[in-house]
């Protein structure tokens, strides 16, 4: 295993196609994005617009092993947009088949207003996506990567927080000192689980 290192904006496909794969089954992006065959180019669009919108100074994204993937947002951070906003400053070419139907953009809407109602007002770093390769997990990569951001939290004395949405992450996260504060369900799908974790030490 090599060392965790900062993503540059030369990383974008490497980091969006991380966390596409990673993410492809999960439950609340299943739910988002419901046709099986279409749903890897969906997750690359949205994942290569998250890095944009955090490289190269608007959040913290890290990789390993150009197999796993996190992308945080720092205490001083304040200004989460949602995807579907992002979609919007980031219109196809003519040329280009539009990914998503309306009603895939509506519930990413719904997944945006419900994250961003339950979202705490304190000042913490942000977890907003980790990803490992389905060919990698479970051999330690997402702790690893996990790390850097813990332990300046921990040094400077900032909580952090994330949503889980996947339960089977939840055992991961409670290892590293994250506790389940709550739970956003959406409607008719699956649940985000709400966890926090306060500075150790």
């Amino acid at each position: 295993m090599s060392d965790v290192r900062l993503a540059t904006p030369e990383d974008r496909e490497l980091v969006a196609r991380i966390a596409a794969e990673g993410f492809y089954d999960d439950p609340v992006l299943s739910w988002v994005c419901r046709d099986d065959d279409r749903r890897l180019a969906q997750l690359v669009n949205l994942m290569g617009g998250l890095f944009d919108d955090m490289v190269p100074d608007r959040g913290t994204v890290h990789l390993l092993d150009a197999a796993c993937t996190a992308l945080w947002r720092r205490p001083d951070f304040d200004q989460v947009r949602p995807a579907s906003e992002r979609m919007q400053d980031a219109e196809p070419a003519e040329d280009t088949p539009n990914l998503f139907s309306d009603e895939e953009v509506e519930r990413l809407i719904v997944l945006g207003g419900v994250m961003a109602e339950g979202h705490p007002h304190e000042p913490h770093w942000y977890l907003n996506v980790v990803s490992t390769l389905p060919s990698q997990q479970g051999s330690g990569l997402g702790s690893a990567i996990l790390q850097p951001v813990l332990a300046d939290a921990d040094a400077d004395g900032w909580p952090c927080y994330l949503e889980s949405s996947n339960p089977r992450n939840v055992g991961l996260y409670l290892r590293h000192g994250f506790v389940e504060t709550g739970e956003l369900p959406l409607p008719d799908g699956p649940s985000l689980i709400q966890m926090w974790r306060g500075p150790i030490g």
